[in-house]
């Protein structure tokens, strides 16, 4: 069986990279890159390629891992090339892994791994996958009630899912940043930061489908007032919307493909 990385090296998609790195702006920018590589301004595409095979070798030594070293057969080889122009622009190396254990589910015909989970994996990033972790973790502990729906699908408050976030977190409110934003410490601004970043992954979540939300009007408790002889119902101060969150079949589907794998037993 011949090298797995040289048999899928074809395979990957460089030519509307290649043409934009060709380019006048292309040429600027990575200019002095290619010029470090050795590579002539006629062979930018090139950069693009090499970081493509190095970043594929990555996860490829993961992927081995993985297997015991066992070697791909030709169907498994087919069902992951759609897969491996996305794995091969992953950069960041805490992702790789995560591509190791989704190209083997997909190799392997694991039930319930869909191909879409590789446009999902490439959009992620390596604090967003750390944060699902998390989140994973929490809803997979033991729970002193039963809900009645499946594992791991459990509803999560908002403020539960900022606690797992980072349970330290205090900021301002935005009411407070508007008023007293020039009396803030640098901690209270940074805290605010921290705050946007993690509204800004939980809306990225939803975007993914990797988590649902659900808005419900509470009531409240109703008071009575008496007026001419009759109890009048008045809704109370705390009535509103409440706000729930829980992890979607399609993102528990996902979490499981992803997440690192050890290596088989021999």
């Amino acid at each position: 069986m011949a090298d797995p990385i040289t048999l899928v090296k074809d395979a990957v998609a460089t030519g509307a990279a290649t043409w934009a790195l060709q380019s006048d702006a292309g040429k600027k920018l990575i200019g002095p890159l290619a010029e470090h590589l050795g590579l002539a301004f006629g062979q930018l595409g090139d950069v693009y390629g090499y970081y493509q095979k190095e970043m594929l070798g990555k996860i490829f030594t993961h992927w081995s891992e993985v297997r015991n070293r066992k070697p791909l057969t030709e169907d498994e080889i087919k069902r992951v090339l759609p897969l491996l122009r996305l794995a091969s622009e992953q950069t960041n190396e805490d992702l790789h892994s995560r591509w190791a254990s989704l190209l083997e589910n997909i190799a392997t015909c694991v039930d319930g791994v869909l191909p879409s989970f590789g446009q999902t994996l490439s959009q992620l990033t390596p604090e967003e996958a750390r944060y699902l972790d998390r989140i994973w973790e929490f809803v997979m502990s033991p729970s002193p009630c039963n809900s009645g729906k499946r594992q791991s699908r459990e509803e999560i408050s908002y403020f539960t899912l900022k606690d797992i976030y980072n349970p330290k977190l205090r900021a301002p409110s935005p009411t407070e940043m508007r008023v007293y934003k020039d009396r803030m410490t640098p901690e209270q601004l940074a805290a605010f930061d921290e705050m946007t970043n993690f509204e800004l992954m939980l809306h990225d979540f939803e975007r993914l489908n990797l988590i649902g939300r659900q808005a419900e009007y509470w009531p409240g408790r109703t008071r009575y007032r008496e007026v001419a002889g009759e109890e009048i119902p008045i809704p109370s101060d705390d009535s509103g919307m409440i706000v729930k969150y829980a992890l979607t079949q399609y993102g528990v589907n996902f979490i499981l493909a992803v997440r690192p794998r050890r290596p088989l037993e021999e």
